[in-house]
């Protein structure tokens, strides 16, 4: 009897030991996978320092929202979502490259800027004429504030009211030699001067937080853009609160295995992939669209196994994804970050990839 109460309570112990449920896992990690908020446009700097600004680029090819405001380009520029999750006590979140920077069709990009710097020179003599028109007006209306004799010279006049008209038409023609000289410059502009950069406003909220607009994500928890991978096999961002600090409740992630001690668990064994693995993302699937209910936004945790031996580039698995789940964390059962999702591959559920450790070790060196 006394061996079986042993043995009971043996396998007792063991079971409390044992690894931890889906939902234990979920339950302890959501609170560290944020929703990401991207609003952008786009800058354009023309070789003589002139900024001009679009919203994107359409189907078609077609360069849209094109504007000399930045104002009005922040107003009407475009949003996306995405995930992340935090890997440090100050902020630091790992997230996807395509949702952290906006890339642009170079061949597209380039058709659009001929376009623009075309458009840019008839701009500039619509400007020139108006100011031409604007000193003659002026001109003429040095008349009224002078007075002539009868030979047609002048024998008095306003003198306040035509220093007033002299000061305005010189401010007037150095408007216009600048204006002739923008001209210039675009008329001989190499279009591997002309720069165009992503402006990114980016925030975040958290699972269980209300938001009814932007506003929520980039005033309450502005971010900053850290470290952007350059390698195209490794769609990562490192970027950071502004704040630099993680809130309290928040769950920090670590990566299996071997690597920057300040990111990766050290331990070799657990970094390990192999096929038909249990595997666990959680993230913002769809993005608002599903995440945002009547308590909040809302992260899903899905599951899968890999479905591929791994190669080194990418892990392969059967976790169902949907737009807004990339830079969501890939765990294992036992809850290290074993991959970084990015991809889907177009019409099936079972061929969905991940960013493996090799490329994320390189990244966080």
């Amino acid at each position: 009897m006394k061996n079986v109460l042993l043995w009971m309570l043996a396998v007792t112990m063991l079971a409390s030991c044992g690894k931890k449920t889906a939902d234990e896992l979920f339950e302890e990690q959501k609170s560290g996978v944020v929703l990401v908020l991207n609003k952008f446009y786009y800058q354009i700097e023309m070789p003589g320092g002139q900024k001009l600004y679009f919203t994107g680029i359409d189907k078609n090819g077609n360069m849209q929202g094109f504007t000399t405001s930045e104002a009005s380009a922040m107003q009407n520029a475009q949003m996306l979502n995405g995930t992340g999750f935090f890997v440090s006590d100050d902020g630091q979140f790992i997230t996807n490259r395509h949702v952290a920077v906006t890339e642009l069709n170079s061949q597209q990009l380039m058709a659009n800027l001929a376009n623009i710097v075309r458009a840019s020179l008839m701009q500039c003599a619509v400007v020139a004429r108006q100011i031409m028109s604007k000193y003659n007006m002026l001109e003429a209306q040095k008349s009224q504030y002078m007075e002539y004799d009868f030979f047609g010279n002048t024998i008095s006049g306003d003198e306040a009211q035509l220093r007033q008209i002299v000061a305005e038409q010189q401010r007037l023609k150095m408007m216009y030699e600048e204006v002739a000289a923008s001209a210039r410059q675009l008329q001989g502009a190499n279009m591997s001067n002309i720069h165009v950069n992503a402006v990114c406003h980016i925030g975040i909220s958290y699972d269980g937080e209300r938001v009814s607009s932007p506003a929520d994500f980039l005033e309450k928890n502005p971010c900053k853009i850290l470290k952007v991978s350059e390698k195209e096999n490794a769609d990562l961002a490192l970027l950071q609160l502004e704040s630099k600090k993680t809130p309290k409740n928040a769950y920090v992630f670590k990566f299996a295995g071997d690597g920057n001690k300040a990111y990766f668990n050290r331990k070799s064994s657990e970094g390990k992939i192999k096929i038909d693995q249990q595997l666990y993302m959680i993230g913002y699937n769809a993005g608002l669209m599903l995440a945002n209910t009547e308590k909040g936004i809302s992260v899903q945790m899905t599951s899968g196994r890999v479905t591929q031996t791994p190669d080194g580039e990418r892990i392969t698995y059967s976790i169902p994804t949907m737009q807004g789940s990339s830079g969501s964390p890939v765990v294992d059962v036992d809850g290290n970050v074993v991959a970084v999702n990015f991809a889907k591959m177009a019409g099936s559920d079972n061929f969905n990839f991940g960013i493996p450790l090799e490329r994320i070790r390189e990244f966080l060196k």
